[in-house]
């Protein structure tokens, strides 16, 4: 049935994206359907050659509905423009290179399978991300995508309250595991903090400031403490840097009110937040401290090439070696079930080896340099805030990733490659953004 259903998906992207091309306005609403479907990821993805019991990034070769939508742009954008752009920026070329040094993991790899589910999904998070860039280039609708993500906050916010009230300690939302819905929360709550901030005049502000509170509180409510300590930080980054470059005295003033609603709502969390540092099991950070030091041993033996893209499940256990913990405390996982290690640095050293790591950094270090470059460029534009909340939200993440690995996600990747996208076309346009020579929905 699910091969059925997909083929009758796939036949349909051809005449959609035909469709899509026929007027503008169908693009703007159609990219929405690449990023709402975060909320229900799962009921609209089919796994080929699923192994859904197996400890990996990857557990099958996915087909989501969003990478189906986002190739019928493409299609539209094709057929409406005669052209797609595929390799635009530098940040483009070093995600190829990365995606190029992690093949050779596949020669230390126990099974080649799992290896190229990975890899599939780094091939569908390449088709957002082209999606997304020539649907800026050519639509300049930067509102349509953030408003997008404003959505998703709060049908989760929502959600959550909803958990709330049946008793769930830690929420997830709709998402697959808090820990994931915590970083999407921190990627997105400054922007939305940002445009509230340095806008002047509008509805739409209040709009955003209801976006940022309902990102904030849902991201609280995990009770995920890399979440919980990584969003402040992101915020107050935003904060400090929309003072720094486009100063005002409203935002002093405007400042207290929400400091004060965020104090507030911290207080009435605060007796779950203490409990949640207080009575964390200190198997917890044995484990992530294992787990590490499993995750430097597999780099150590395999520098060159990793132990094998998305084979940490199998390499973990025995009878490989990496594990050392497991044979001194006699604990052995079955079925695949030691954890994954909880920085997805070190899970990529492991899998792909040093050169694969140095070029995952350099791609995520791109865009971070990238993003404090066009604050000082677009410092006194009406885009200014999507850089100064992206810087925000990447600082948290990042920071978040030493701690967890669901950046690997395929619900967190999506939106990372989407702003990675905006992030290319404000540094491709910055100079005629800031001189008004090109219109954009902001």
């Amino acid at each position: 049935m699910k091969y059925l259903i997909f083929f009758i998906a796939f036949l349909g992207i051809l005449p959609l994206g035909y469709a899509l091309s026929l007027n503008r306005k169908f693009m703007r609403y159609a990219i929405l359907a690449v990023i709402l479907p975060a909320m229900m990821f799962n009921q609209v993805s089919i796994n080929f050659f699923s192994h859904e019991t197996y400890r990996g990034t990857s557990r099958g070769m996915e087909v989501s509905l969003v990478y189906l939508i986002a190739l019928a742009i493409l299609i539209g954008i094709a057929f409406l423009y005669r052209k797609i752009h595929f390799f635009p920026d530098r940040g483009s070329k070093i995600y190829l290179f990365y995606f190029l040094i992690c093949i050779p993991s596949f020669l230390n790899a126990e099974n080649a399978l799992f290896s190229w589910m990975e890899l599939w999904k780094m091939i569908m998070m390449y088709i957002v991300f082209l999606c997304a860039y020539n649907y800026l280039y050519y639509i300049r609708d930067f509102n349509m995508i953030i408003t997008g993500f404003g959505i998703v906050a709060t049908v989760t916010f929502l959600t959550v309250v909803m958990q709330h009230v049946k008793g769930i300690h830690q929420a997830n939302g709709l998402f697959p595991h808090q820990n994931s819905m915590g970083m999407y929360m921190n990627l997105i709550a400054p922007i939305f903090f940002a445009y509230y901030f340095n806008r002047n005049k509008g509805w739409k502000r209040f709009l955003f400031a209801g976006f940022f509170l309902f990102a904030s509180a849902a991201c609280m409510r995990t009770y995920s403490r890399g979440a919980m300590v990584c969003l402040p930080l992101g915020c107050a980054i935003t904060t400090v840097l929309s003072l720094r470059y486009q100063f005002h005295m409203r935002k002093i003033q405007i400042l207290l009110p929400i400091f004060l609603l965020c104090f507030f709502g911290a207080l009435l969390l605060l007796p779950n937040i203490i409990k949640r540092f207080e009575n964390a099991p200190k198997e917890s950070l044995m484990t992530r401290q294992y787990l590490a030091a499993s995750a430097w041993n597999m780099m150590k033996d395999k520098p060159f090439i990793g132990v094998g893209l998305n084979n940490w499940g199998i390499k973990i256990n025995p009878p490989y070696p990496y594990c050392e913990y497991r044979y001194e405390n006699k604990r052995i996982a079955k079925d695949f079930r030691e954890g994954i290690v909880e920085t997805s640095y070190l899970l990529v050293g492991a899998e792909c080896g040093f050169l694969a790591l140095a070029a995952y950094l350099s791609w995520l270090g791109y865009y971070y340099f990238t993003t404090w470059k066009l604050i000082v460029r677009l410092r006194r534009t009406t885009l200014f805030y999507i850089p100064v909340g992206i810087v925000g939200g990447l600082t948290s993440v990042y920071l978040q990733s030493t701690l967890e690995w669901v950046l690997k996600q395929q619900v967190n990747f999506i939106q990372l490659t989407m702003l990675f996208a905006a992030l290319s076309i404000l540094n491709k346009y910055c100079k005629k953004f800031a001189s008004g020579t090109v219109e954009v929905n902001a």
